[in-house]
């Protein structure tokens, strides 16, 4: 008998997950901190949407389908009774541990390199991999581009029409300046550019990176990202960009599939995490 299992987070990574697992697993719900979900479904598996109405019912396991909110989600479970043997997070801790581990490795091979170059994150929500950045390139100017606010709805309404994801503006909006700077260890080397990007570029035409994690999620800011940055990229500076293999993010391999037509095949290879594409900038290959 397949074991019996919900799936707590209803975006693109329990869609997914759902895919990955859906054969092995019987998956009886779905659950969401999103009200407005609640009573929908996923591929006709219903979302139950709060943890409390299943806590009497016959379950082996919960799998928490949300990188940013993975944390916040076990300790809701965990705080509502949930045994910790039922509150599965490999799906989603395994993909960011990969991706800490690249950047730390990255930085311990190439950190001597980077001095005089800045480094940057686009689409920084509430700052966890921003953190790793500042941390591994500590005497590098981070630069820190991200509405906060949400998705904007003049990226957004290109997704729509072009069918690459289902998100809506204001999507993602659960973050803040003073969230993210308060999770830096170094906080004086980070200059926050807030507001719609490319707009937030304007004065740093002149500024050259080393690394830089592109996670808009988006087609347009994908896009314009790549246009800005790998032009302005060092040797051997690298751009890692998010949700690459994730299918309900499709606006990600359309924006790098558009840019290499713009300017030449890129070298991209994956890095372990299973969403992830770094781009290499290195003349000597």
């Amino acid at each position: 008998m397949k074991e019996k299992v919900y799936i707590f987070g209803t975006g693109s990574t329990g869609r997914r997950i759902y895919d990955d697992i859906k054969e092995q697993f019987s998956v009886i719900g779905f659950l969401d901190n999103d009200v407005q979900k609640w009573g929908g479904n996923v591929e006709n598996v219903p979302i139950i949407g709060d943890p409390r109405k299943i806590l009497s019912t016959d379950f082996d396991e919960i799998i928490i389908a949300s990188l940013p909110a993975m944390d916040i989600i076990k300790r809701q479970l965990l705080e509502l009774g949930v045994p910790t043997g039922k509150v599965n997070t490999e799906y989603v801790s395994v993909n960011v541990r990969a991706r800490i581990n690249f950047i730390r490795d990255y930085a311990d091979l190439y950190k001597e390199k980077a001095d005089g170059y800045a480094v940057a994150e686009g689409g920084v929500f509430q700052g966890e991999f921003a953190k790793e950045i500042n941390a591994c390139f500590p005497e590098c100017k981070l630069y820190l581009f991200d509405t906060f606010e949400g998705f904007d709805s003049r990226d957004t309404v290109k997704e729509h029409e072009e069918g690459l994801s289902v998100f809506d503006g204001g999507h993602l909006a659960d973050t803040s300046v003073d969230m993210v700077l308060g999770k830096l260890l170094y906080r004086e080397k980070a200059v926050v550019r807030a507001g719609y990007f490319p707009m937030t570029t304007e004065g740093l035409e002149d500024e050259k990176f080393f690394f830089v994690n592109l996670d808009f999620d988006l087609y347009n800011p994908t896009l314009e990202g790549l246009r800005f940055f790998y032009p302005r990229l060092a040797e051997n500076g690298l751009i890692l960009i998010h949700d690459y293999y994730n299918p309900g993010y499709g606006g990600i391999k359309k924006a790098i599939g558009d840019y290499e037509k713009e300017s030449g095949t890129l070298r991209k290879f994956p890095i372990g995490d299973h969403c992830s594409i770094a781009i290499l900038k290195s003349l000597s290959f």
